[in-house]
C-alpha cells in the first residue's frame, strides 16, 4: 500500500481533506488579532499620557491653551481609534477562536489516516479552546504535528525546514512574560507596556514559526495524497 494512502480502503471518507485555507485563514485571523491587541495598548498608553499633561497643564498661558485645545481633539481621535481597534480586535480575535480550533481538528483528522497522533482531534480541539493555558498545550500539539508530519515527508524523501525547539521555548516564555504583566496590573506603566507589547509580538512571531511549518506540511501530504489516488 502506498504510503500516503488511507489505512482503510473501503472507505473514502478516510482520504485526506484540503484543509489549507483554514489554515491559511487561521494564520492571518493570528497577525491581524494580535497586531491590533498591540495598537490598542500603544493607544491606550498615548490616551493616557495627553490626559495626564492636561491635567497637569496650566491653562493660563495662551501658547499652553492653544496646545491644550489641539491635545483635546487628538485625545477625541485617539480615544475613537482606540474603541475601532478593539471592536475589530474582538472580532478577529472570535474569528481566530472558530478557524483555530478548525484547522487543528482537521490537521490531526488527516494526520490519523497515515499515522498516529499524541493528541486525538477531539482532545486537541477542546484544549484549543481555552484561553491561554489552551495556548500553551496547543504549541505542542503542534509540535507533535510537526513532527510526525515531517517523517512522513522525510520517508517520501522530501526536504523541509523542521519546526525548532528553540520556538517553542520562546513561545512558552513569551506568554508567560504577557500573563506576569497583564496579571501584575503593571500594564499600565510605560514600561509594562512596553514589556506587554514585546510579548504579544513575541507570542506572534514564535507561534507563527511553529504554526505555518504545520499548515505547509498539511497542505504537502494532502497534495501527494491525490496525485497518488489520481495515478
Amino acid at each position: 500500500m502506498p504510503l500516503l494512502q488511507p489505512k482503510h480502503k473501503s472507505s473514502d471518507s478516510r482520504r485526506l481533506e484540503d484543509n489549507s485555507r483554514r489554515g491559511a485563514r487561521t494564520m492571518f485571523f493570528l497577525k491581524l488579532w494580535l497586531i491590533l491587541i498591540v495598537v490598542c495598548m500603544v493607544l491606550c498608553i498615548i490616551a493616557m499620557e495627553i490626559a495626564g499633561y492636561m491635567a497637569n497643564a496650566d491653562g493660563n498661558d495662551a501658547d499652553t491653551a492653544r496646545l491644550l485645545y489641539y491635545l483635546y481633539y487628538l485625545l477625541i481621535a485617539n480615544i475613537v481609534l482606540t474603541i475601532a481597534s478593539l471592536v475589530v480586535s474582538a472580532l478577529m480575535g472570535v474569528l481566530f477562536s472558530i478557524y483555530w480550533p478548525s484547522w487543528l481538528d482537521h490537521a490531526l483528522t488527516n494526520l490519523r489516516c497515515l499515522t498516529k497522533t499524541t493528541f486525538s482531534p477531539g482532545v486537541a480541539t477542546v484544549c484549543a479552546a481555552i484561553p491561554d493555558i489552551g495556548y500553551l498545550i496547543g504549541i505542542f500539539i503542534l509540535w507533535d504535528i510537526a513532527r510526525r508530519q515531517q517523517k512522513l515527508l522525510d520517508v517520501l524523501g522530501i526536504q523541509y525546514t523542521p519546526v525548532a525547539r528553540r520556538d517553542l521555548v520562546l513561545f512558552v516564555i513569551f506568554l508567560l512574560l504577557a500573563n506576569i504583566v497583564a496579571y501584575e496590573g503593571i500594564v499600565a506603566t510605560r514600561p509594562g507596556c512596553f514589556a506587554a507589547c514585546a510579548s504579544i509580538i513575541g507570542i506572534m512571531v514564535t507561534w507563527l514559526r511553529v504554526l505555518r511549518p504545520c499548515v505547509e506540511q498539511g497542505n504537502m501530504l494532502y497534495q501527494l495524497q491525490q496525485e497518488i489516488i489520481k495515478h
